[in-house]
């Protein structure tokens, strides 16, 4: 993967980051540009900003790039989903479904090679996008993120070490884990594959159906 990519980043800090200027969007962009790792920086605080950034600001810097993007979003974030910073301290919410509908077309678009971190708590949970029964369905190639509540500069840590070792063309799943998980202190921080969460899921849900028939004869 070493040098093919760019990372995407979309962030949606609290108010109250934003009027302190100490987000994580901030601190990776700088650590980017230091390690010489082409980016694209889109702050959306409403839902407006977010799709534009998912839509003709990632067709843009694709265009500009030349590269196959990594898809970083920096904001807070649940066991249902995330939350933009005009929705912070309200139950609105982007819900995992919704999500999955914008990053579907960026993956089908760059040849279902999209990956997703997931800079937020519980973004782990984004696992849950890849539960569907139809391949076609599946919103990204494989997604990282923890499952449990995190800190700012934790993640800021965890993403700028994950970015830095596969620029370098150090991508082995386990050590690459491992790495991260030690530097930035977030013992539950995975990557999953897309692909094998779906075929999975379908396996269960087609077993399900399956038994359902046979009962009901």
């Amino acid at each position: 993967m070493a040098n093919d990519f760019y990372v995407h980043i979309v962030e949606s800090p609290s108010p109250a980051e934003l009027l302190d200027g100490i987000t994580e969007g901030r601190a990776l962009r700088e650590f980017l540009d230091i390690a010489g790792i082409q980016y694209s920086y889109n702050l959306a605080v409403d839902l407006d900003q977010f799709k534009i950034a998912m839509k003709d600001r990632i067709v843009a810097s694709i265009k500009e790039h030349r590269k196959i993007p990594i898809l970083h979003l920096s904001m807070h974030g649940s066991e249902q989903g995330i939350q933009l910073t005009n929705q912070y301290g309200t139950e609105d919410l982007i819900f995992w479904p919704q999500l999955a509908g914008y990053l579907r077309s960026i993956h089908e678009a760059i040849d279902r090679k999209l990956g997703v971190c997931m800079s937020c708590c519980g973004g782990a949970y984004g696992i849950r996008m890849a539960k569907v029964i139809s391949e076609e369905k599946i919103p990204c190639r494989w997604i990282m993120g923890s499952f449990s509540d995190i800190d700012l500069c934790d993640a800021a840590l965890a993403y700028a070490t994950f970015y830095r070792r596969i620029h370098r063309g150090i991508d082995d799943v386990n050590d690459l884990i491992q790495a991260l998980r030690v530097a930035s202190g977030i013992s539950d921080l995975v990557v999953l594959r897309s692909e094998r969460i779906q075929k999975v899921y379908r396996k269960k849900q087609i077993e399900e159906i399956i038994e359902k028939f046979l009962s009901s004869r």
